[in-house]
């Protein structure tokens, strides 16, 4: 299995945030390895990679960035700086593409009389989520899934800072969720509440909020049984990839293959 993961900050939590992910998409690969054990190697092909510059994050976040990019490496992470979610040379492809709480940098100022900042911020993150979606298109494997997950405004709801209650993109919203998957090829699967968890600001420290993930699959191909029955075929049963056991006829399909 291939995941890659983007914005990954000072590169602190990618382990255990890939175990948490795997977990609640209910894939095996997350009880093959310990997140505590730091001489490991995971089991899982990984590249985790971040916008910014080795220098750019030294600047932010100390020499630390570079020993947990160490860290990673010894494990069997391969590590990628200045890589742009939203358009960057083809790498993979994958069987999962995840981005934690993606942002801009851009909330808006409460200062602002005219409050045109505030909709500078919800156009400015609107464009960073639907490029990355569409991205997804040049990363993933013809069944890959997409997991984005988001914290607060604007992503989701009001914002509590602004008197006039801006709305910002509601991604908590079904209808919304389901129409950024379309202009982008993709299927919206469900939400997936990761309950509070402490998240990376984009200028340093953290802050303790609940996680909401977005799951998407491609829209295109994912009921061409044709391709599941071909594949789980192809593959012993401990070794069938991991979009196979998320299709709704997975079940259905290894019985009647006899797997």
């Amino acid at each position: 299995m291939r995941v890659i993961l983007y914005g990954c900050g000072d590169f602190s939590y990618v382990i255990e945030y890939l175990q948490v992910a795997l977990k609640a998409l209910q894939l095996p690969a997350y009880a093959s390895f310990d997140p505590q054990d730091s001489s490991s190697h995971v089991p899982v092909d990984v590249m985790a990679t971040e916008l910014r510059t080795l220098d750019q994050l030294k600047r932010q976040y100390g020499l630390r960035v570079q020993e947990n990019i160490a860290a990673l490496q010894a494990r069997g992470v391969t590590v990628e700086l200045g890589v742009n979610a939203v358009g960057h040379p083809s790498y993979g492809p994958f069987d999962l593409v995840i981005f934690r709480n993606p942002h801009t940098g851009n909330y808006g100022s409460s200062q602002d009389p005219s409050m045109t900042s505030y909709l500078e911020a919800i156009g400015s993150n609107n464009g960073l989520f639907q490029g990355v979606l569409a991205q997804t298109h040049h990363t993933r494997v013809p069944y890959g899934l997409v997991l984005i997950t988001v914290v607060g405004w604007p992503y989701l709801g009001k914002n509590p800072k602004s008197q006039l209650g801006f709305q910002g993109l509601q991604l908590e919203n079904v209808n919304y969720a389901r129409e950024y998957g379309n202009a982008a090829g993709l299927e919206f699967l469900r939400h997936i509440n990761f309950g509070p968890q402490w998240v990376a600001r984009n200028t340093g420290g953290t802050f303790q909020a609940d996680e909401i993930g977005l799951l998407y699959r491609d829209a295109t191909h994912w009921l061409d049984l044709r391709e599941l029955e071909h594949t789980m075929r192809a593959y012993d049963e401990d070794r069938v990839p991991a979009w196979c056991k998320l299709h709704p006829d997975y079940e259905a399909m290894r019985r009647k293959i006899g797997k």
